[in-house]
């Protein structure tokens, strides 16, 4: 991962293995003796760590008073072997000839997760590196090693808050779309207008990749929360060019020059709107102060989102609101004549 150039710094979860001595007992040998294999650890255990066996008090004070072997009787692995065990006929047996000693390695410490072994290696992304690409290089690498059967590996951490939270927020925007049409739903009195409404929002997001692609920057964090304020924003040009649509509908025009009309009457305010929110976020895409790069996303988000679907606004949202109103007048005739008829 370090040759990769994403990472700066990877550090390992697992310090350096500790030496120890392990008494391998041989139960055979513990069962010919009268001894068990608990009470044989519980003896070298006391041997080496030794127990508390009373209590010294002073000035309100109590200390414990530990029996153990002296330090210069603990030190080697023959001096383990020479200690004695008694069984419970008062005999003494020494280590030696209840099994051998092994010297082994093992970790300071055993991390569990779902009751699983695992070593966490933490990576330092690299400046100038997003995270998306350091997971990329980082799963390249582990696809390619042979790891054994009974090892595992999986990417957590930063990626894996992300991706949950990536989760959530498409969570959160599919329930902002159905609430924002259910409240124009509710205004208009009808499904046509909102639904036309609607159709601004996918042109939101391609003007939300078209910025990213722009300045070279993956969609994060910001970015989604960008368009969430985006799904809010870009439906109001519609609002005010369909409502206006309507309201000349009612004063007796057709649907083409009523379209015509609201949308020569609202491009100015419409426009202007736009350009207010557009450019109140220029600072903030455009930062490159300190702490910048964590805004930028949401600025790039809402400036450009917002300026292609407004753009769209302008032109899609009036054809389709008179397609689909001369699609709804002639079924509307057709079944008149077949009462008629």
């Amino acid at each position: 991962m370090m040759e990769s150039g994403n990472f700066t710094q990877a550090i390992l979860s697992r310090d350096q293995y500790t030496p120890e001595y392990e008494v391998d007992f041989d139960r055979e040998k513990l069962a010919l003796n009268g001894l068990s294999s608990t009470t044989a650890a519980a003896a070298v255990s006391a041997a080496m760590s030794g127990s508390v066996a009373s209590y010294y008090r002073e000035d309100g004070e109590e200390y414990n008073i530990r029996v153990r072997y002296a330090p210069e009787f603990r030190t080697s692995i023959e001096d383990i072997e020479n200690i004695v065990i008694y069984n419970t006929q008062g005999r003494g047996i020494k280590v030696k000839d209840l099994g051998r000693i092994v010297e082994s390695k093992v970790p300071p410490t055993i991390q569990r997760k779902n009751r699983d072994r695992y070593i966490m290696v933490t990576g330092i992304v690299a400046r100038g590196r997003s995270l998306s690409q350091a997971v990329e290089s980082t799963t390249a690498i582990m696809e390619e090693a042979q790891l054994p059967p009974e090892l595992s590996w999986r990417i957590g951490g930063d990626y894996e808050n992300q991706q949950d939270m990536f989760s959530d927020m498409l969570l959160l925007m599919l329930l902002i779309i159905i609430l924002v049409y259910m409240v124009m739903a509710s205004q208009f009195e009808s499904f046509m207008g909102p639904f036309v409404i609607m159709f601004s929002i996918p042109f939101a997001f391609v003007g939300v990749a078209l910025g990213n692609m722009a300045h070279g920057m993956a969609i994060g964090v910001m970015s989604m929360i960008g368009i969430i304020i985006l799904l809010g924003i870009v439906v109001k040009n519609g609002i005010v060019l369909i409502d206006y649509t309507i309201l000349c509908q009612e004063r007796g025009m057709g649907v083409r020059e009523s379209s015509v009309t609201a949308a020569r009457s609202r491009l100015r305010p419409i426009l202007m709107t736009t350009l207010t929110t557009v450019l109140g976020m220029l600072p903030m895409a455009w930062g490159r102060g300190e702490g910048s790069e964590m805004w930028r996303g949401l600025g790039t988000t809402v400036a450009w989102g917002l300026s292609i679907s407004t753009v769209i606004t302008l032109v899609i949202i009036p054809v389709l609101y008179c397609g689909l109103t001369e699609h709804q007048e002639r079924r509307r005739a057709r079944k008149a004549a077949q009462k008629l008829a």
